[in-house]
């Protein structure tokens, strides 16, 4: 079988392929380009784009977080997960060593490997590996060349050039020294610190450790405060059986609260003002009007 680009070039033979687990579709690795053909033997581009063949108008630079439009690098492997995020693996052996993954709605974004300021295949004195146990973004591969995902999430990258086996978990909670419970968020620059009932206490910058929010709780585990970093103060009062009643902003303003009987917010007021007034559709939580303090109505349906 052979397959065409949309520019009408018979691409190379000695592709690399990966079969979803979702849908049964076959991915097609070829020449910094992935097509995905699916079982009734439609064909499209899911990854990369020819060089010779591009689309006028578009700016790659601020497109470059849709994967059909991302410049691949060097690509020679790939992997579908079973909830159908594509892995593709780049590697020129010098300083891109790297692996990226294709989102279900089309975004491309990097999983492993940080770019070396160095050539890993002609500089002896280059350091091309390191990383083990921290963030996988900031790893140092070396000549990646083959890709596994295990059904619980977890990505297997062949390190050629490191002569190991390397994996990508999920990002999962950390008991760490203090006994709180550490989840990061590398894309937010944040880290979340939870106590041993799961409730979180605190948000960290992950670079520079400072507490960005710390949050407060009663005696029976609802929230009552929130403050920054600048000491700016939420606060919240509840009644005896925990629902809100009030909160106080830092300027010192307090709105009122009134919860309807499916525990879903009904009034909103401030200075003996509604300024909000919601319905509900029956007991199902979902929004079916809101009326402003100039008593103009929003409908929902």
């Amino acid at each position: 079988m052979f397959l065409r680009d949309p520019c009408g070039t018979i691409r190379e033979k000695d592709a690399n392929l990966a079969v979803s687990p979702m849908d049964n579709s076959l991915y097609v690795l070829d020449n910094n380009v992935v097509l995905q053909v699916s079982e009734n033997h439609q064909v499209r581009i899911v990854a990369g784009r020819p060089m010779h063949c591009q689309v006028p108008g578009i700016d790659h630079f601020l497109m470059s977080k849709v994967a059909i439009h991302a410049t691949l690098e060097s690509a020679n492997a790939l992997a579908v997960s079973h909830n159908g995020v594509l892995y593709i693996a780049e590697s020129d052996e010098k300083k891109i060593n790297r692996v990226r993954q294709v989102s279900t709605n089309g975004e491309i974004s990097l999983v492993a490997g940080a770019p070396s300021g160095c050539d890993c295949k002609n500089d002896v004195n280059c350091d091309c590996y390191s990383g083990d146990g921290g963030y996988a973004k900031d790893a140092k591969l070396n000549a990646p060349s083959s890709l596994a995902v295990c059904p619980d999430g977890e990505l297997y990258i062949a390190d050629l050039g490191n002569i190991r086996i390397r994996y990508v978990r999920k990002n999962k909670p950390y008991l760490n020294p203090l006994s709180m419970y550490e989840v990061s968020s590398p894309i937010n620059d944040e880290l979340y610190l939870f106590d041993s009932n799961g409730s979180h206490i605190f948000t960290q910058s992950l670079t520079t450790g400072d507490h960005l929010y710390n949050l407060t709780y009663t005696g029976t585990g609802d929230i009552s405060g929130i403050t920054d970093k600048n000491k700016n103060t939420v606060t919240i009062r509840r009644d005896t059986t925990g629902m809100p009643l009030w909160l106080m902003v830092p300027d010192g303003q307090t709105f009122w609260f009134t919860i309807g009987t499916n525990n879903a917010l009904k009034t909103v007021a401030a200075q003996g003002q509604e300024l909000a007034v919601m319905t509900y559709h029956g007991s199902s939580g979902l929004l079916a009007s809101k009326t402003n303090e100039n008593g103009w109505t929003t409908f929902f349906e």
